[in-house]
């Protein structure tokens, strides 16, 4: 209930494809509008099909750099460290690298002039200025179908990348291309497009950032800062151990609790508000039991 995808209803009606002329408008408006919301005209704005994850690799694949990861240790960095090496060029220079957001610790990293992993950060947090590029997805804050990598890369940064189109799907510089004619380089998830561009719409930043302060503070206000890893406000509450019973963690369905990790999660911008007010008061009804 609380995990990293955003929960919703939707109705699919697919009435026309990726190569026709009603999805290239949407296409460009999706892009543009994109960009004006959260102040991102200095980047292009690259759709890649799958999930953040897949946007990551795209990157690597298309640097003609080296990869060193900084910042706080967690998973993300040991896992974008290992595909680093796959990705490896002999005898080049290198670019950093971190996680705006380490999930797994609920800890945040800023530096410029780097490459960002903003998966699970964006938009909550801003992006460091002078970013090369970032990855975000679009399942997670910005609340639309899980399907579908956005990778930015700063117009006056493409000589960071291969400037040819190799046959690769992970080639960045194929999809500038086919998007700055409006298309996608391979089949495009057409109705992932026209949720997302009903979500970007009606997106306020503002008071996106307000309720999920909101609900971290009534989180945390409960459950103690004593009891939180890392960050108490954020996209993200990481719990210690046994703070919550193994009941409530079933009932709510507690993101790791189904993966046997150690440490439980809430992520804060999945559900209604109130979803997580009646948790909130599952958890006090909890703590007077065991007076």
């Amino acid at each position: 209930m609380f995990g990293p995808n955003t929960n919703f209803e939707d109705n699919v009606n697919i009435s026309y494809s990726h190569r026709d002329k009603c999805f290239f408008e949407l296409f460009a408006e999706t892009r543009n509008l994109f960009a004006d919301k959260f102040n991102l005209q200095d980047y292009d704005i690259l759709f890649v099909p799958g999930s953040g994850t897949v946007g990551i690799e795209a990157l690597f694949f298309s640097l003609k750099y080296n990869v060193k990861m900084i910042g706080v240790d967690g998973t993300f960095k040991t896992r974008w460290t290992q595909m680093s090496k796959t990705y490896s060029k002999p005898a080049c220079e290198h670019v950093e690298m971190f996680c705006l957001l380490e999930t797994s610790c609920s800890s945040t990293f800023y530096k410029e002039g780097c490459i960002v992993d903003a998966i699970s950060g964006f938009p909550y947090y801003d992006i460091p200025s002078q970013t090369i590029a970032f990855v975000t997805c679009v399942n997670k804050q910005l609340g639309s179908y899980v399907g579908l990598s956005v990778v930015c890369v700063r117009k006056d940064c493409w000589h960071y990348f291969i400037d040819d189109e190799r046959m690769s799907y992970l080639n960045l510089i194929r999809y500038k291309n086919y998007h700055d004619i409006n298309q996608a380089p391979s089949t495009s998830p057409t109705y992932i497009y026209e949720h997302l561009y009903k979500n970007l719409v009606k997106f306020d930043l503002k008071q996106f950032r307000e309720r999920l302060d909101m609900v971290s503070d009534m989180l945390v206000e409960v459950i103690g800062e004593e009891n939180i890893i890392g960050s108490t406000r954020g996209p993200v509450i990481t719990l210690k151990p046994n703070v919550v019973s193994e009941d409530l963690a079933l009932k709510y369905g507690l993101y790791g609790y189904w993966t046997g990790k150690p440490n439980l999660q809430i992520f804060t911008y999945t559900e209604d508000v109130e979803h997580y007010r009646n948790f909130v008061n599952d958890l006090i009804m909890q703590k007077m039991g065991a007076k």
